[in-house]
Formats: structure tokens, sequence, C-alpha cells
């Protein structure tokens, strides 16, 4: 089988894992006045250098190309093997010399190295949908390409560092390949973090050109490659030369695994008027037992081995206020995860909720992204929200005030903060609106039974309830609509029915909110069940 000019290139490189790599430099690197390469030069590296001037796309083409017909050898060209175990105990067993351009951080025991601590790492934890790899950059070492008579290499030892490391991280969790920056860090899982530092400070010092500072930009920490070029064609061959020795041990490594935080969203119900939606303290500083969020956190933070889980919904119920219908839309956040839910795991969970909790239900529990929790919060402030009240009035109810109630559409308020919230809400003055109210008399049946038969109780409220299903603007003060808070809701039911009312239960029996997604794009976590 004949090869083309690129794989008789790769074959002439698999003889060494370093040698001269000057035959094979395009015709216009090699006219630099510096002297001629003769330096070792990994063959990470010598693929760096052949393909530089193609585009970035060619560049990884070739470089992938490059990677697969090197095989299993263990001076291949990167790790994309199937048994890296085999390679790992071969390497380790065969001396390297340093690289002269990348100073090692592109060869394999560098890389090998680097990936077992890694997997020391990762093995914390479990059902791992993604991964992502970043890593500091090290400009610092690229003026290595100009002292040796290449000049700049458009493709950055800091890109193939990520390529190798997010190949061989991912074929060890068996997910999909992903080399982030930093605009995509949030859509993985997990995000290995390599931080590359230069502590020898001989080192550093070798690395800067021997010429003028005016060729490094220190803000931007960057070299100015027309005035490097520029400047080392002006200095003399002894001047350079002694710059191309590496003192041992310069490059050092830190690893850091982070877990990106985890989001959790369905919705929830509660039929009851004793329990606060989130942790309340008496006023003796004693908790409430009993919340809401410790309901539905608990579980999901001890299931899936996080730090922290918090919840956040879409607006809030009073203690005394039921919360029914299709449940208010609400997400958990997660923070550092060991284990990463999976749809089959949120299943589980929601049937154990909502079997060890009679007053508080959840369901369409499902994994969402941070950008569609974003929705939660619009929906706080934007959708409209259905209510069902029970309104005492002071008069006896008549069909004239049912049809005053009835005939409500698109009713502009002036709401101030309630003073029940004045302790926490800033003292502000909203517009809200009041949409549609649908209201009835309740029958003397129906005062019996809500009164549990209780002659004197029925007698003072026979005739002076009404039930009202209100449909308002998100972020409406109803209680406070309906009994005025001393004017400071205006108009309000009292000022329509020109009598006093007073508000003995409140249920929210609807949010027009579309929660969770219903095209939520899952990746498919691996999960081993031991």
């Amino acid at each position: 089988m004949e090869l083309t000019a690129d794989e008789t290139k790769s074959e002439d490189m698999k003889s060494d894992e370093t040698g001269d790599i000057s035959e094979n430099l395009p015709a216009e690197t090699t006219d630099k006045p510096t002297s001629p390469i003769s330096q070792n030069i990994c063959k990470r590296c010598s693929v760096r250098v052949i393909y530089n001037h193609d585009s970035t796309i060619q560049i990884k083409e070739n470089f992938e190309k490059q990677c697969k017909q090197s095989g299993n050898s263990p001076d291949s060209f990167n790790l994309l093997s199937d048994d890296t175990s085999t390679l790992t105990s071969e390497l380790r067993s065969r001396p390297e010399n340093t690289c002269y351009l990348c100073a090692g951080i592109l060869q394999d025991s560098t890389i090998l190295s680097l990936l077992d601590r890694c997997k020391e790492l990762l093995s914390e934890y479990e059902c791992v949908g993604s991964v992502g790899v970043t890593c500091s950059n090290v400009d610092l070492l690229n003026v290595r390409s100009y002292l040796c008579g290449v000049g700049r290499i458009n493709l950055q030892i800091k890109t193939v560092f990520k390529w190798l490391m997010a190949a061989e991280v991912a074929r060890f969790l068996g997910v999909p390949q992903v080399v982030n920056n930093a605009s995509k860090a949030d859509d993985q899982d997990l995000m290995v973090n390599i931080e590359i530092r230069i502590d020898n400070d001989e080192f550093m010092w070798m690395c800067r050109p021997p010429v003028n500072w005016d060729v490094y930009n220190y803000s931007q920490g960057k070299f100015k490659s027309a005035r490097l070029e520029d400047a080392l064609s002006r200095s003399k061959h002894e001047e350079i030369e002694k710059y191309k020795k590496l003192p041992g041990g310069a490059i050092q490594f830190s690893v850091a695994i982070a877990a990106n935080t985890t989001y959790v969203g369905g919705r929830y119900t509660k039929n009851a008027r004793d329990m606060s939606q989130t942790p309340w303290l008496k006023q003796d500083g004693i908790l409430i037992s009993g919340n809401v969020e410790d309901i539905l956190c608990k579980p999901l933070q001890k299931a899936f081995k996080a730090d922290e889980a918090r919840m956040h919904s879409a607006g809030r119920e009073d203690i005394d206020v039921r919360m029914l219908g299709s449940g208010r839309p609400y997400y958990v956040q997660l923070t550092n995860v060991r284990k990463f839910p999976t749809q089959a795991m949120l299943d589980e969970l929601q049937v154990e909720i909502n079997l060890n909790s009679p007053k508080v239900k959840c369901y369409k529990l499902t994994p969402v992204t941070k950008s569609q929790t974003e929705l939660v919060k619009l929906g706080q402030e934007e959708k409209q929200k259905e209510y069902r009240c029970i309104i005492k009035t002071e008069d006896r109810v008549t069909d004239e005030m049912i049809q005053k109630l009835n005939s409500v559409e698109n009713l502009d308020l002036v709401q101030k903060t309630p003073i029940r919230v004045l302790h926490r809400r800033s003292p502000l003055t909203r517009t809200k609106r009041i949409i549609k109210i649908n209201a009835r008399a309740l029958t003397r049946e129906e005062v019996e039974v809500a009164c549990k038969h209780d002659v004197d109780l029925v007698e003072s409220l026979n005739n002076r309830l009404v039930v009202a299903e209100v449909v308002s603007e998100a972020g409406t003060y109803i209680k406070e609509f309906v009994h005025g808070d001393f004017n400071r809701t205006v108009p309000n039911v009292g000022t329509i029915l020109g009598t006093r009312c007073d508000m003995l239960q409140l249920d929210v029996v609807n949010l027009s909110m579309l929660w969770p997604p219903e095209k939520v794009e899952l990746k498919e976590n691996v999960c081993q069940e031991t």
C-alpha cells in the first residue's frame, strides 16, 4: 500500500521519541537567520511544526490521522490506543530525552503520570455524563520555537495537551471526548483543571529571549512575534546557544477536579396549612419542624453525595396557604455532587419522597441545565397565577355583591409592600393586575360542613362567606387584595363590595408555566450498578 506524503512523514518520525526534525520542516521555516535545528524534539512537537501552516481544522485532522497510524506502539504520537495500561508499563521503563520545544509537557511520561493522577481523583465520581479538560497557558515556552529557528508555531502546546488529556480522561470514564474552553465549561458534569507552572527561576530566565524586554507584552502575557524575530535575527549565535539547555524539574503540574453545579427540576404540591416553604424560626429561636425545602432537597443531597442542596421556586406560598393543582415549579441546586443524576434515579427518588411525605408531593423530577433554570426565575414575575379564596364579609352577601366581583376584569391595583413582610422586603409601590374573578356565595350546607356543624359558628358565618377564584398577574399579594392592608392596596375587595372583608383560607390552584421543559436534551450518563 502506498503512503501519502503525510503518511511518509509519519513513518519517518516513528524511529525515536525525540530526534532531529530539520529535514521534515517546511522550506520556508529553514531560512531563518538562526542556527539549524539540532535539538531533541518530541514527535508531537514534530507534528506541530510540520503542519504549522495548515488551518486549525486541518491540523486537528492530520494530528488524529497520525494518532491512528501510530497504533499501540510505545513511540506513538499520542495515547489514543485501546490499551493504555500496557503502554504505561512500557513507557515507564524507557528513558526519555526532554523535548526542547515543549519541555516534556507533551511527552508520554508526563501525560501518563498526569493521567494516573486524574484517574485517582476521578474514581470517587459516579455516573458521569460528560467531562471537559482545561489547562493553564504556557506562553512562556513559545519563545523556544524562535530560538531554534522554527519561528511561530500556530498549534500551541496548550491545545495539543488538552487534546491528549481529554481523549484519555474521556476513555477512562466512558464518555464522549470534549475539549473545553471557558465559555462551554458549564455544559460538562466534571472539569479536569490542570495547572502548569514553571517553578525553576533559572528555567524562567532561559525561556526569555536574550534580547530587549520590549519583545514581551506583560499585560497580555504574550510575546510580540515581529519584534522577537527581528531581535533574534540580530543576535549572535553564541548568545542564543546558552539559552538552549533545560534544567531538570522546571515544569510542575497540579490537577484539580471540579464538579459543575447540578440542577434537578420538578413541581411540588403542598396539602397543608402548617408548613413553611423554607426553614422557619419561631420568635424564641426554635426551628419549626418540617418544611418543603428539606423534604425535597435532603433526599437528593444524600442520593447524589452533594455538599449542599438548595431549592429555588417560582414564587412562594405562605405557611397557611396550600399549593394545589399541577404544583409549583422549582429546581434544586446541587453543589459538588459525587454521583450525577440520571432520569432512572430521579424516578426512584420521586416515589421515595412521595411515600415518606404525606403533606408534600413532588412530580416530574428531571435533570435540567443551568440555562433552563432561568425559566423559573422569569416565571416568578411574568406568568399568571390562579387562586381560590374563602372570603368573609362583615355584611350579608347579596347577589349584587357577587355580580360586582364577577364583573372585575383587568383591574389594575396599586400595592405597597404589605405590612406583614416589611421586615424583610423593601418598601416599594407596585402596580399589579387582577385579570378576572369568578365568585359565588357558599350555601348553608357548605358552611355547615366547613364549620363541622357547630351551630353557633354556622349562624355567625352563614350568608357571609364567598368563594372566589382569582386569576392575577404573578407577584400580586392576594391576601392584601382581599382585606386592603389598611388601604395600602387599592382598589381591594372591600372597596369593591362596600364592606369590610377578610381572608379565611387561600389556595394556589394553578401556575401557568411550562416546567420542567418538555424537551430536555439529557446526556447519557455512564453508571454501572454494583
